[in-house]
């Protein structure tokens, strides 16, 4: 089966949490979304503590290599990690052995030592971001470095919007190459209450002067004499801090309304969010401010929690919490000020609250997965292997014609006998070469394919009308199948009032029409000639037709019926039916014992029907029961006047105006109506609008497509 086979390396150590690392492993549990992605995770260092590692470990599709015992014989300068030059002697080594589609790097230094490997870089999307945002302090060096990225690759991640126009303005490009990889956060599978339960806030992350470890401790220290605690959650210190860990981590201690927790793995870090009630991501203005670009994961993981969240006031902030949002603060005042309005005012809590876990819908794995899924999966260069099995392939050669014409699929037909034979053998040996299945009709085809699709496999049904008068819905495996189309909104309906098909398994895609095929000049004098295609089986409505057949000829004899399709004598099946037999032998009798039988036609049966509706001026449905009933339209699209009879749902496919309750209407509407060129064309503009094949086969396709990218 098709899968997308990626590598993902970024130059950070997982034993130590901060932003760039858990940015590694929500990119292998986004990847982990599809399970025909199969993502190779390549570390940096040696495996010291499974806090992160422990989120990705159990994937089924997600493998970790160690740089050190997978590579035994492979030198190395630090035996703990690898540097940048040792990480792609390794990545060059299992793209050789694992042939990948895409490999995913993070890392600016490691990016610039990509380049040299042009066979990698071809496969490679580069996540960047740790370049200078400044235009008026960025080097000429970094600008030409970042410039022969853009060139270089054939795309490139970059973390927002905004980023994204201000690398475009700095490197004078469009951006066209560049994806956007936003942060990324679990899915929250529970809404929240959005209720204040403990008095607590929490800070999850690094500690950093521009991030405002003291400030948060001075805050805390301010409000030891209310009931108000603060956890503080992880172990890494930075720049200035590094030298003076020790004062604050004594500082953590020394304050009263203070748990420090220090490092735990992210499963953790989620609990103690989980029991907390506001987030802390209050950080310096040189951070946040009206030009940053860069969005911090950790405020979405409050948010997805339906926490609450203390920030500054930025222009991108606004943006994604609302100009109204109420816990903006930028001074320490602000900050004791809302921390205590809104841990004391429910409401207040609430809008907040929903404000927050809202914004982070958007960065849920899942969504971030559905906005990659195609840049993703375009590296894959194999064609989707579509096998299509059905008794009847009628109402599919357009779209099997338009889909063997794509160089991205590749189609085989499991041919069935009738609605429940087939020759099991070679269905079986179809299926092992198919990455999705189409069943066209969902008979026992339908019923057969999903009880008996593989793990990973795609399956579409595709119903008509007579399904619902069948058992086999019934007998669907539904879990197994992604998708049922119906090809009018009335089957749709039927499907899920008779058959109980939930209506989010159904989707609506109409039949082709070949417009273009159909579009053909009039014969002269066509205003007398009356048109039936397709008279069995009775439900058809032969009789009706002749009954308006004889209505008009009585009225003028220039009228004629020209019937087209197989005859009942030519099908077995149907004769032995005694019903269907006494039924036609009435309607032939009738035909031959009438005064008007030379103005009753039969029109040999073919696949010349664009060529027989050039002498038809009126196209008749005379149906008890029909789910489109194609030929109408064709006919439209040939300009023939089309002259329902009302079955059940078609004034869901067809215009009011064509839709009559008896024969004896529709005869009386021929008699008075008048063809003109611009009804014909209205008719004709009709079918292209709607039903025409280039359309549904573009719809059929990106289903196709969706599908199994999902």
């Amino acid at each position: 089966m098709r899968q997308l086979k990626i590598l993902v390396y970024g130059d950070m150590d997982l034993n130590i949490m901060d932003g760039s690392a858990v940015w590694l492993t929500s990119m292998a549990s986004m990847l982990a979304v599809n399970k025909s992605l199969k993502t190779d995770i390549l570390l940096k260092a040696k495996e010291q503590n499974t806090r992160l590692t422990s989120s990705i470990s159990n994937f089924e599709n997600v493998t970790l290599f160690d740089p050190f015992t997978t590579f035994p014989s492979m030198p190395v300068e630090n035996g703990n990690r690898i540097n940048v030059t040792e990480a792609l002697a390794r990545m060059q080594a299992l793209n050789k052995q694992q042939e990948y589609h895409l490999i995913i790097i993070r890392g600016f230094a490691l990016v610039k030592e990509m380049m040299k490997h042009p066979n990698l870089m071809q496969k490679t999307i580069p996540y960047i971001t740790d370049f200078d945002h400044n235009p008026k302090t960025i080097s000429d060096t970094e600008r030409t470095a970042l410039r022969q990225v853009y060139d270089g690759f054939p795309n490139m991640f970059l973390q927002t919007e905004a980023t994204r126009e201000i690398f475009s303005k700095l490197m004078n490009v469009d951006g066209e190459k560049v994806a956007i990889l936003s942060p990324m956060i679990p899915a929250q599978p529970i809404t929240p209450d959005y209720r204040n339960r403990n008095n607590q806030l929490i800070y999850s992350g690094k500690f950093a002067p521009e991030w405002y470890t003291e400030e948060i401790i001075h805050a805390a220290q301010k409000l030891t004499d209310t009931d108000i605690q603060f956890c503080i959650v992880g172990d890494k210190f930075q720049a200035d801090l590094r030298a003076r860990s020790r004062e604050i981590k004594q500082a953590f201690k020394d304050t009263a309304n203070i748990n420090w927790v220090g490092a735990v793995s992210r499963a953790e870090s989620q609990a103690y969010i989980e029991a907390s009630d506001i987030g802390i991501s209050w950080r310096s203005e040189l951070i946040d401010n009206d030009d940053s670009v860069e969005l911090s994961t950790k405020l979405l993981e409050y948010a997805r929690l339906g926490k609450p969240v203390l920030l500054r006031r930025t222009k991108m902030h606004e943006q994604l919490l609302g100009i109204d949002y109420e816990l903006f603060v930028n001074t320490e005042e602000e900050f004791l000020a809302k921390t205590q309005q809104v841990l004391q005012d429910s409401a207040m809590y609430k809008r907040a609250a929903k404000a927050v876990y809202r914004a982070s819908h958007d960065f849920t794995l899942e969504a971030s997965y559905n906005r990659l899924k195609k840049l993703l999966w375009s590296y894959n260069k194999e064609p989707l292997h579509l096998l299509v099995a059905s008794h009847d392939l009628k109402f599919m050669t357009d779209i099997i014609h338009y889909l063997e014409s794509q160089p991205n699929i590749r189609i085989k037909i499991d041919h069935w006998s009738n609605h429940t034979e087939h020759d099991i053998a070679n269905s079986q040996a179809l299926l092992e070469w198919a990455d999705m299945i189409f069943c066209e009709w969902g008979l026992g085809n339908a019923v057969w394919y999903s009880q008996h699709k593989k793990q990973g496999q795609k399956l579409l049904v595709r119903v008509h009308a007579q399904e619902k008068r069948t058992q086999h819905p019934f007998n669907y495996q539904l879990d197994a199948i992604d998708h049922i189309i119906a090809v009018c909104p009335f089957i749709m309906e039927e499907m899920h009032r008779i058959c109980k098909i939930p209506r989010h398994k159904m989707i609506l895609i109409a039949n082709t029409i070949d417009t273009q095929k159909l579009d053909r000049p009039k014969q002269a004098n066509i205003d007398f000639n009356i048109g039936i295609c397709g008279v069995i089986p009775k439900i058809k409505g032969l009789d009706k037709a002749l009954d308006i057949f004889e209505q008009l000829w009585q009225q003028d004899k220039r009228y004629k019926l020209f019937i087209k399709g197989q005859l009942p004598k030519d099908v077995a099946w149907l004769m032995g039916r005694p019903a269907e037999r006494a039924y036609y032998e009435a309607v032939f009798a009738r035909v031959k014992e009438a005064e008007w039988q030379t103005n009753v036609v039969f029109d040999k049966h073919g696949n010349d029907v664009h060529e027989w509706l050039q002498k038809i001026g009126y196209l008749l449905s005379t149906s008890e029961s029909e789910s489109f009933h194609t030929v109408l339209m064709e006919g439209m699209a040939a300009g023939s006047t089309p002259c329902l009879l009302s079955w059940p749902g078609v004034e869901t496919v067809y215009p009011a105006d064509t839709i009559f309750k008896t024969p004896s209407a529709i005869a009386d509407f021929i008699v008075t109506n008048e063809l003109k060129e611009a009804s014909q064309q209205s008719y004709k503009d009709y079918a292209y609008k709607y039903f025409n094949k280039d359309k549904i086969c573009h719809e059929i396709e990106n289903l196709l497509w969706e599908t199994f990218l999902k």
